[in-house]
């Protein structure tokens, strides 16, 4: 009696193998024409991604075609009722498997297509987590697989599932500083105020951003040594970043007599604010001088202007030089300075 029953749930006739074969040929080539179809419309684009794309889910598309024409052939065949059963059950699971490594391909394609893109535009922090993502994912993809081999199989997912949530709860927690830490990352990443290579102020700390990781930033400080800061106070520091700005600020306040006479300051300087404008690296139009008014019974005249450079090691030579004539300028005019200057 088993072995009857062996037979008749094993035994496939000849026509039955070859309706399956025709089916599953015909599904083969139905992907196949599809492909051709997607394949040509990303080449007459020119355009690289699409063609990255059609080449990643090309094996799975195949195979996904062969398994839908052979899933069609089994409507004109006689089987056994558990054997078609179970043979429908494992086409499912086949047809998951299949899904689930195409999304892996075309995760894997997008990530280094990205990763490639970010790089070429100088954005090397946001490209450092791409491959976090594309991990992310892989395993997002490969847990929803499993769990739907598992319902194919019969298997009540729905408490599993709730013990990974209770579970992914406690490890959230256990993990929270991480995780903070970890999204602080993200923003700082994806807002972009700082790149590595930047000089900044964040909170207390000043220097240049060596590396933005994904649970600290690192800051080479002035007395070469590095800070690292958790993500998470870099997400909710103030932050100023030196490297953005168009130019850099020179101020002077100049101390002269109190008894200055009003004809010579004024001429004194009108005299400041053309030596100014005539240097070259001022901005002319921000020049300003004016009378301050008197402090501790000094008389001061303030000097401002916006540098056209941005470094610092071009600017600390024009400060000085322009300080030197501005200083001169005021002893040839015969207003004595006071001792010190501010």
């Amino acid at each position: 009696m088993t072995t009857e029953l062996l037979s008749s749930r094993t035994f496939i006739e000849l026509d039955d193998l070859l309706r399956l074969g025709i089916g599953s040929a015909a599904g083969l080539i139905l992907a196949r024409l599809l492909l051709g179809i997607v394949r040509r419309a990303a080449k007459a684009s020119t355009n690289p991604v699409r063609e990255a794309f059609v080449r990643s889910i090309s094996p799975p598309t195949l195979m996904l075609g062969l398994l839908i024409g052979a899933r069609a052939s089994l409507r004109w065949i006689e089987l056994e009722p558990t054997l078609q059963t179970d043979l429908h059950t494992g086409m499912r699971v086949v047809f998951v498997l299949l899904v689930a490594w195409g999304v892996l391909r075309t995760a894997s394609t997008a990530g280094e297509l990205a990763r490639s893109g970010l790089h070429a535009r100088g954005r090397v922090s946001v490209a450092l987590l791409v491959p976090v993502a594309v991990r992310v994912v892989r395993w997002l993809t490969i847990g929803l697989a499993i769990l739907g081999v598992l319902a194919q199989f019969g298997v009540d997912i729905t408490h599993l599932v709730a013990g990974l949530g209770i579970g992914g709860i406690a490890v959230a927690l256990a993990a929270q500083k991480t995780l903070e830490n970890l999204f602080g990352g993200l923003s700082v990443v994806l807002d972009q105020p700082l790149r590595p290579g930047d000089s900044c102020r964040i909170g207390s700390v000043k220097g240049v951003v060596e590396e933005i990781g994904l649970r600290s930033t690192r800051v080479r400080t002035a007395d070469q040594t590095i800070v690292s800061l958790p993500n998470a106070t870099v997400a909710n520091a103030e932050i100023e970043n030196m490297s953005t700005r168009t130019g850099r600020q020179y101020h002077m306040v100049l101390p002269m007599r109190p008894d200055a006479p009003a004809d010579t300051l004024e001429a004194c300087t009108q005299e400041l604010a053309d030596l100014m404008r005539a240097e070259p690296m001022l901005t002319a139009t921000s020049v300003g001088v004016q009378v301050k008014g008197w402090n501790a019974g000094i008389l001061e005249v303030e000097c401002t202007a916006t540098t056209t450079t941005t470094k610092g090691g071009d600017f600390a030579p024009v400060r000085e030089r322009l300080t030197i004539a501005l200083l001169r300028t005021i002893e040839a005019r015969g207003l004595n300075l006071p001792g010190k200057s501010a």
